[in-house]
Parts: C-alpha cells; sequence; structure tokens
C-alpha cells in the first residue's frame, strides 16, 4: 500500500470511523499566526460590511466565506505539505478545493447546525471507492467539553440515511464522540460520516478554519470561485489544480513539481 502521509493504522481508522484527528498537526507560532490573521481578516471584514453567499452562510457565528481571498497565509494553509500528502492517500493525485472558511464561535452560544451529512454520495474512480468530499479542520484553540465541539457518530460512513438517529438537542445523540481538543489539532472527515457543532456552553470562543476538498471533476461551490486577484497568484501547478483552474496537472507532477520547488 502505498501511503504519503497516512500510517496504515490511520487508514484503517479512516475506512471504519470516517474521521482522523491529528494533534499537533500545526505548531503553536503558527497557530498563533493563523489567529493574528484571523482576527484582521474578521475586522475588515465587519468594517466594509462585507456579506457571505447565501449558499454559505451560518447562524450563531462569526464567518467569513472564502477565507483564502483575504490573507495570503491562508492560501498557503490550503496547500499545507503535510496535509497535501494525507487527501493522496484519500482522494488520489487529482483534487480540488471547493470551499473554504473562518469561524469564530462565541461563547454562550446555540450550534449553528444540527446533525447532518454533507453529502450520501460515494464515488467510484477505477473501481475504488473515493469520497465526495473531505472537509479539513484546523482548530486554532483550545476546545473544551462543553465548548461547542465538531462531534462524529464513528461509523456513520457505513450507514444507510434510514439507520441515522434523529434527535433534537445535538448533545442527546447516542454514541457520538467530541472533538474535545488542542489548538493546532487538525481534524479530517468523510463527506457522509454523520456530525454537527455542538452547542457552547463554555465562556470560551472556538475558533477554526475549514478547507473542503473533492476529486477534481466537482466544482467549486457557488460563491466561492476564485476571484482574478487570487488566480493571479496560481503560479504553481498545485495551486492551479486546487483552485480549479485550467490548465492544471493531471497527475503526480503537480506534487514532485511542488516537492522540487520546496
Amino acid at each position: 500500500m502505498n501511503l504519503h502521509g497516512l500510517t496504515i493504522e490511520q487508514k484503517m481508522m479512516w475506512e471504519r470511523d470516517g474521521y482522523l484527528v491529528f494533534e499537533d498537526f500545526l505548531p503553536q507560532k503558527e497557530t498563533a499566526y493563523y489567529n493574528e490573521k484571523l482576527d484582521q481578516a474578521m475586522t475588515v471584514f465587519r468594517e466594509e460590511n462585507r456579506k457571505n453567499p447565501e449558499t454559505g452562510a451560518l447562524d450563531h457565528v462569526d464567518q467569513i466565506c472564502g477565507i483564502i481571498e483575504h490573507e495570503e497565509a491562508f492560501l498557503e494553509l490550503m496547500e499545507n505539505p503535510k496535509m497535501m500528502n494525507v487527501m493522496r492517500d484519500l482522494l488520489g493525485d487529482q483534487f480540488v478545493m471547493i470551499d473554504n472558511d473562518g469561524l469564530i464561535k462565541p461563547p454562550k452560544k446555540a450550534a449553528h447546525t444540527n446533525w447532518h451529512r454533507d453529502t450520501g454520495t460515494t464515488l467510484f474512480v477505477d473501481e475504488k471507492p473515493v469520497p465526495f468530499m473531505i472537509k479539513v479542520f484546523y482548530f486554532l484553540s483550545d476546545v473544551s467539553y462543553d465548548g461547542g465541539c465538531l462531534a462524529f457518530l464513528p461509523g456513520s460512513v457505513h450507514m444507510s440515511n434510514d439507520e441515522l438517529p434523529k434527535v433534537e438537542n445535538q448533545e442527546d445523540m447516542p454514541g457520538h464522540v467530541r472533538m474535545n481538543v488542542k489548538k493546532g489539532t487538525a481534524v479530517v472527515f468523510h463527506g457522509s460520516a454523520y456530525h454537527s457543532a455542538l452547542n457552547n456552553f463554555s465562556e470560551e470562543t472556538r475558533r477554526s478554519l475549514i478547507f473542503n476538498y473533492a476529486p477534481s471533476f466537482v466544482r467549486t461551490w457557488p460563491g466561492y470561485e476564485p476571484s482574478e486577484a487570487l488566480k493571479a497568484k496560481a503560479d504553481t501547478n498545485l495551486r492551479k489544480m486546487l483552485l480549479g483552474m485550467t490548465p492544471w496537472c493531471s497527475d503526480a507532477k503537480a506534487f514532485e513539481e511542488e516537492a522540487v520547488s520546496r
């Protein structure tokens, strides 16, 4: 088995549970830097009274859709080499980034979503099952048990919609696992994993960045299409591929090129 960023044990956990947790994925210095840049972007977003696309807007949370448009640091995080290797193991050598967000969940706020799966679709490429999408959460703050955790129902990727439990209150989901994590943690999950944001009952603010990847023939979600200014920054095949631009590299050459440049 040719694994670039995952161990065999992690691959087995992925196939069983539908999500993976990478502690200390981002060094503390980088985490502090992204927090600073997120605050700066949020300040400008509010001062200029910008609006999120209706397709991505959430309630009870401060949000910037298309955060890569606002700061070079987030564009670079989109192509983090370690995460690219993880994505290669899960999606293959051809994939795109279909949406991205910066989220700040204030204290004492209700959850901005209930239990759901992002997609029930599984694709088959060369007769192998490939997720329709994979989300990456980078947590920029510690998340306490009652601090609005991202939560999963392990193994739900193998369940039909009819088998998924329904609850009125997010915290009542039987068998759920909370991402009670430290800042710098990256959480990766399958688009069909049953998940929810829980209520933030704590006095703490939950801060995160989200990147959503999909096979290369999936198109960027409406409202998240890269601007012409952002496309002008696509000076590598890897970045062109991730932004859904053409021409882009149709095989592993994008990654080989990037490895040489580094």
